[in-house]
């Protein structure tokens, strides 16, 4: 009960610290009086008067004995409650002088409800007990949805969610899980614990931020080697997680959904306040492959996600974690869910997917995850690579300067990487594939309108490259029919070695023409590619066609209006 109440205190306090929206709904305030521990000789009156910020009255009441309700919507906002009592004699027709008189400030929240109790004791005084609560999320019927699904999924689902108002639910909460790395999320407030009260220096940082944002192991295994199994449990206790344990190693942890539940929706005031957005900051920017689960569901309904996820191999099959945090406008909840047994990642991952989708609502298309697009592309067939591989980074180098012509190309009002749709699925399943060894796709170059190729043939011709029209430059290519894409791999975000420039035209663009972890890096592009239906042109590293081509060559532009 205490951890309950713990809970609730925490995130009323977070609510109470944030602004209230400009367009906020209103909240509801509830009112209720007793007379305690005896009554007045002949009778009383009840008096209240609320007052908002400026001092303005916006309600006044007054009621004839005991008890006393009173409820009002009212717009968010702070105000003053006043209550007083006044006894009366003979038959109330004459009144005595106000007694038991007690005032406070209270707050009303958006969306929420404020309930105030006033007990008031005849002749000794009164009290006033306020509890503000925030606005329900999500609502109850969205947590069953949410049941039902886990409850018809296959492999061992663990749920927990703490509501908005410090309410737990969950599926199986209680099911103990083996860790993944979801529980460097521990590691790292264990860590700044362990400093103190300020920020990581450069040596630390270079460790906490790889461990988080790229889940790295190694990193992982020598910030537990100085925190040790006693810290990341005297943090567990502090969180009030209930099933966590460790010996040894910090993938030998365990813990349940709702373990991870409790220490999310707490993250906040277990990190010390030096470093909070530091944490903060580390959380909400894992890198793009492995958002996989909640965030772009979270970020439709307009949250923000911290949080950290986890997958390794088991016994069972596939292991797959999520937990995070989530706020917004001064709302805050907290969510894990825990699956193991899974026939592959990407089962595990479509559970914590449609948790989410039940949990926030499923976004409409192209709002959350940035994919891009428009009538004219979509009534030619062309499709974002995002919608199906929401990880795939993207630096469409012709929408900039950044290229061998050092200017945008024309037709290039917006970085969309589309292409037909055999290409953009093929394409998601050569980045699952390539996550599971660290790695990602960046896109350098998809869908290329004609108009954009005609321009490349002229720079060529009038800048005296006209070598490379033929050759490198084609005057009529597979990137107008939606079928071919430039890209190279990227670890953490970051491109990887190559071992040459993109659209550096020559010899050393030869896919075999290179040496050491950059020949390995072009030759574990090209082998994953080919996989999925691509085929490399060995003049070019970075360029592959699929199997299945487009039938017509297309000029229609990324966004522009002509």
């Amino acid at each position: 009960m205490r951890a309950r109440e713990a809970l609730l205190g925490l995130g009323a306090a977070a609510l109470l610290a944030g602004a209230v929206p400009a367009q906020a709904a209103p909240g509801t305030l509830t009112v209720r009086q007793m007379l305690r521990g005896g009554l007045y000789i002949e009778g009383s009156y009840s008096y209240m008067r609320l007052r908002n910020a400026r001092g303005r009255v916006v309600v006044e009441r007054e009621f004839r004995g005991a008890p006393v309700r009173l409820r009002r919507r009212l717009p968010p906002g702070r105000y003053r409650l006043r209550s007083w009592q006044r006894p009366c004699d003979g038959n109330c027709s004459l009144l005595d002088p106000p007694t038991d008189v007690c005032s406070r400030r209270l707050r009303v929240l958006s969306g929420g409800r404020t309930v105030v109790k006033i007990t008031v004791r005849p002749g000794r005084g009164c009290r006033m007990a306020i509890r503000a609560q925030p606005a329900l999320f999500p609502p109850r019927a969205r947590i069953r949805a949410a049941r039902r699904f886990l409850a018809h999924r296959g492999a061992l689902n663990g749920f927990a969610l703490i509501d908005t108002r410090g309410q737990i639910h969950g599926f199986a909460p209680h099911r103990v899980y083996v860790s993944a790395s979801v529980v460097k999320a521990m590691l790292l407030v264990a860590y700044l614990r362990r400093i103190g009260n300020r920020m990581p220096n450069a040596a630390e940082r270079a460790a906490l931020g790889p461990m988080i944002q790229v889940s790295d192991n190694g990193r992982a295994t020598a910030v537990y080697r100085r925190v040790g199994d006693a810290a990341l449990r005297a943090l567990a206790a502090r969180a009030h997680m209930r099933t966590f344990s460790i010996f040894g190693f910090w993938g030998s942890a365990f813990f349940s959904a709702e373990d991870q539940a409790r220490f999310f929706f707490v993250f906040d005031r277990l990190v010390p306040p030096r470093s909070r957005a530091y944490a903060r900051r580390l959380l909400s920017s894992i890198v793009s492959w492995q958002r996989w689960g909640f965030s772009r569901y979270a970020r439709a309904a307009g949250f923000r996600t911290f949080f950290k996820g986890g997958w390794r191999g088991t016994d069972r099959g596939r292991l797959v974690h999520e937990a995070a945090m989530f706020e917004r406008r001064g709302l805050r909840f907290s969510m894990a869910v825990l699956t193991d047994g899974d026939p592959s990642h990407e089962y595990g991952t479509a559970t914590l997917r449609g948790v989410a989708a039940r949990i926030f609502g499923r976004p409409r298309r192209g709002t959350a995850s940035g994919v891009g697009g428009s009538p004219a592309t979509r009534r030619a067939g062309l499709v974002d690579v995002r919608r199906y591989g929401p990880g795939i980074g993207v630096d469409m180098r012709y929408a900039t300067r950044r290229n061998l012509t050092g200017r945008r190309l024309p037709g290039y009002c917006r970085r969309w990487p589309l292409l037909m749709r055999a290409p953009a699925r093929a394409l998601a399943r050569v980045q699952r594939r390539l996550r599971r060894r660290g790695l990602g796709l960046l896109v350098l170059d998809a869908y290329r309108p004609v108009r954009a190729t005609n321009a490349l043939v002229r720079w060529a011709e009038r800048t005296g490259r006209g070598d490379l029209v033929g050759t490198y430059i084609a005057r009529r290519s597979r990137h107008n029919l939606g079928s071919a894409v430039d890209l190279t791999l990227v670890r953490g975000g970051t491109p990887v070695r190559m071992g040459g420039a993109y659209d550096d035209l020559g010899p050393g663009a030869h896919t075999l023409n290179a040496r050491g972890r950059s020949l390995r890096n072009r030759l574990t592009l090209k082998r994953a590619m080919e996989r999925f239906g691509f085929a490399a042109y060995d003049r070019e590293w970075w360029h592959f066609e699929h199997r299945i081509l487009g039938t017509r060559y297309l000029d229609v532009p990324l966004g522009c209006r002509r």
